[in-house]
């Protein structure tokens, strides 16, 4: 869940429309856990796909506020005729449109989110409304229109839990641990439709620094925000922060860089890139960072520099675990030449970070190798 959404949530009144995607059968263009609030007014945040469909969501939410009622949607995209109103992307989709009667675990979730905590909502469909099934998601008929299916309205039992288990609101079952690991490791929804349960992460305000604001700093802020990132730039040289050189809405710190990252908010969700003029800074980064909480810090140079400075780092007695784990050479291996190729190469690795992607032990791997 995006925090736009869970900021808009906690800010709101009791009495809010709530539509998420549970499950996706075929395509369809968006994911499950996306969603779209509806509140009392008719304002409106986040999007389940927009088109036809998010039309049927929508009058499901005005549905659920008017009727205080929370229940199932499916929407079907299988028409056949591209010149018809049909949605054809081909796929299935069933969404939970929850009445939300109860802010407490947004609040609480919010409050943990600034902190730079991971927290994951667990919510149990139960009551006698009908479950949504996976095996449930296929079209009867080939050509079927599409068309909204109303189920038995369902009770929502809510929980609110933190990146080790443990319940901050209602209750955590044993039984379900295995998928809200899986869930929070990667940031992505899952629904269990046996156990009718949806675990939904929700994931903090991730901040990038980048120390060093040369080509591949200035790459890095400009391509970093799109996807969510707070970007904070750093560098002593007043020059390389002129105005213009940078977008709107990336911060600038002109400071030596110890002072900077002394004063720079670390947390779980901070993602630390160092990119200055020379080993040495570099050096004197890695060293700063080793000391703060985050949850990825790598450095750019060649093998050869890789080596000089892990090397440093042990002989001054920093944890030999810590050191292994800095990603260096930074940046997933896709022959990249220029500052703006070198930044897409970053970022990539960032966002397998970010997601806890299956790819991470084999690129963990290479990695060692070009370092060896």
């Amino acid at each position: 869940m995006a925090l736009e959404l869970v900021q808009a949530i906690s800010a709101g009144r009791e009495g809010m429309a709530l539509a998420t995607i549970l499950e996706v059968q075929g395509s369809s263009p968006r994911h499950p856990g996306s969603k779209l609030l509806l509140d009392a007014a008719g304002g409106r945040t986040g999007t389940v796909g927009g088109g036809r469909g998010e039309a049927m969501a929508l009058e499901a939410c005005r549905r659920c506020l008017l009727e205080r009622t929370t229940t199932v949607l499916q929407v079907e995209m299988v028409g056949n005729d591209v010149t018809g109103q049909a949605m054809v992307c081909g796929g299935v989709n069933r969404m939970l449109v929850e009445f939300l009667d109860d802010l407490g675990p947004y609040r609480l979730a919010l409050e943990r989110l600034g902190a730079g905590e991971r927290v994951l909502l667990v919510k149990r469909l139960r009551g006698a409304g009908q479950a949504p099934q996976a095996e449930g998601l296929a079209p009867q008929a080939e050509g079927l229109a599409p068309q909204a299916e109303g189920l038995a309205p369902l009770a929502v039992e809510v929980a609110l839990l933190d990146e080790a288990g443990r319940a901050l609101h209602g209750r955590a079952e044993p039984a379900e641990a295995r998928f809200a690991v899986r869930a929070l490791e990667r940031g992505q929804a899952h629904f269990d439709p046996e156990a009718r349960v949806l675990f939904d992460p929700l994931l903090p305000q991730e901040k990038l620094l980048i120390l060093g604001a040369g080509h591949v700093g200035r790459a890095l802020a400009a391509q970093a925000p799109a996807l969510g990132f707070a970007v904070t730039v750093v560098d002593d040289r007043p020059e390389f922060l002129a105005e213009g050189l940078l977008p709107e809405g990336v911060r600038t710190v002109r400071d030596g860089f110890e002072a900077a990252m002394a004063a720079f908010p670390f947390d779980s969700a901070t993602y630390a890139v160092v990119v200055t003029r020379g080993h040495q800074s570099d050096l004197q980064c890695v060293r700063a960072v080793l000391g703060k909480p985050y949850r990825y810090a790598g450095f750019m140079g060649s093998a050869r520099k890789t080596r000089l400075i892990l090397d440093q780092l042990r002989k001054e007695g920093f944890e030999p675990a810590k050191v292994d784990a800095l990603c260096g050479p930074i940046g997933l291996d896709i022959a990249a030449e220029t500052p703006q190729e070198l930044a897409v190469a970053i970022l990539g690795e960032l966002v397998a970070v970010r997601r806890n992607a299956a790819m991470l032990p084999a690129l963990n791997r290479a990695r060692e190798s070009r370092r060896a």
